[in-house]
C-alpha cells in the first residue's frame, strides 16, 4: 500500500508543478497545447520506440493477459456502444469515453506500483505491450475517422492511421524488438531522451488544464463520468480478477498483479489523445481526474483484499 500511496505521490508532484505554471501565465496561452503536441508527436513515439525495442514482445502473449487484455477491450466496447448507440454522442465522444475505459495508467502510475508493491516489473509490461500494439493503433484509427474531410475509403483510411507518429513509434519499436535488433546509438540514446519527456509532459499538460480552477463536471456529462468511472474501477477490476482467478487458476501475488493493473486509473494519454484531435477534451480531463482520485481508495482495498 505504501508503493501505491509513493506512484501517486509522484504524479500529484508533476500535476501540481503543471497547475503552478498555469496559473502563473509564464508558458504564455498557448503553452498547454504545445507541450501537448512535443508529448504527442516526439515524446511519445520515441517512449513506445525505446519501450517496446527493449522488451521482448513475446510477453504480450502471457495467459494473464486475457484477464487485463480482456476485461479492458470488453469494457472499452461497452462503453462505447453504450455512449455511440444509446446516448447517441458522437464518434469523437464515443472514443474517447472507450479509451478513458480501457486505457490504464501503466506507465506512470503502474510501473511505479508494480516496482513498490508487486517487486517485478513484468507484471506491467503485457498490459503496457497490449494497449501500445492494439489499443493504440484502434483508438488512432477511430480518432483519425473525426477529422475534417476523413476519408471513406478504406486504404486511404490505413494509410493515415500508418502515418499516426503514435502507430510509427510503435511499429518501430515492435520490429526491432522481434528482429533482436536496436538502432544505432546515435539514434537510439537522443530518442530515449525524447522519451523521457512523455510522461512528466503529460501530467505538465494535464495540469495545466486545472489553472483555472476543476468544478464539478456538466449536468450532460455527469451520467458519461459515472459510467466511465463504474466500468473503469468496479466492473475491470471485477472480471479481471474472476478471468484471472477462477478461469485462469492464478493467485497471490500473480492474482494482485493482474486486479491491481486492471484498478489503475484512465491514462493521462487519453486527454493529450483528446486534445489533439479536439474531441470531448472536458470528459477527458475529468475522467482522468476523477479515476486517479477514486483508484486510491479502490487499489488499498484490492490490495488488502489479496493479501498484498
Amino acid at each position: 500500500m505504501i508503493g501505491v500511496l509513493e506512484g501517486f505521490g509522484v504524479i500529484t508532484v508533476v500535476v501540481l508543478t503543471g497547475l503552478l505554471l498555469g496559473r502563473s501565465g509564464v508558458l504564455g496561452p498557448s503553452g498547454q497545447q504545445v507541450i501537448a503536441k512535443l508529448v504527442f508527436y516526439a515524446a511519445t513515439p520515441a517512449l513506445l520506440y525505446v519501450t517496446l525495442a527493449d522488451t521482448d514482445v513475446g510477453m504480450i502473449f502471457s495467459s494473464a493477459l486475457l484477464a487485463t487484455g480482456g476485461s479492458a477491450v470488453l469494457l472499452a466496447v461497452l462503453g462505447f456502444i453504450v455512449t455511440k448507440w444509446w446516448r447517441r454522442r458522437s464518434l469523437g465522444e464515443s472514443t474517447i469515453s472507450a479509451m478513458s475505459i480501457g486505457y490504464v495508467n501503466i506507465g506512470n502510475l503502474g510501473i511505479p506500483i508494480a516496482t513498490y508493491v508487486l517487486g517485478d516489473l513484468s507484471y506491467v509490461a503485457p498490459v503496457l505491450l497490449f494497449q501500445l500494439v492494439v489499443l493504440g493503433p484502434v483508438s488512432m484509427a477511430l480518432l483519425d475517422a473525426t477529422r475534417p474531410g476523413a476519408t471513406r475509403e478504406w486504404w486511404k483510411a490505413i494509410v493515415v492511421v500508418l502515418r499516426n507518429p503514435i502507430v510509427i513509434g510503435a511499429a518501430v519499436g515492435v520490429v526491432c524488438s522481434v528482429a533482436g535488433v536496436r538502432l544505432p546509438g546515435v539514434i537510439h540514446e537522443p530518442l530515449g531522451m525524447l522519451g523521457a519527456i512523455a510522461v512528466p509532459g503529460a501530467l505538465l499538460a494535464f495540469g495545466i488544464s486545472l489553472k483555472d480552477g476543476w468544478t464539478l463536471p456538466a449536468p450532460g456529462s455527469r451520467r458519461q463520468l459515472t459510467l466511465i468511472t463504474v466500468l473503469k474501477l468496479l466492473a475491470q477490476p471485477a472480471i479481471a480478477w474472476a478471468i484471472g482467478g477462477p478461469l485462469l487458476g492464478y493467485s497471490g501475488l500473480d492474482l494482485l498483479g493482474i486486479v491491481v493493473t486492471s484498478a489503475l486509473p484512465t491514462a493521462q494519454n487519453v486527454y493529450i489523445y483528446a486534445m489533439q484531435y479536439n474531441q470531448a477534451e472536458r470528459l477527458a480531463r475529468d475522467a482522468v481526474f476523477i479515476t486517479t482520485v477514486l483508484s486510491v481508495p479502490t487499489m488499498i482495498v484490492v490490495a488488502v483484499l489479496l493479501g498484498g
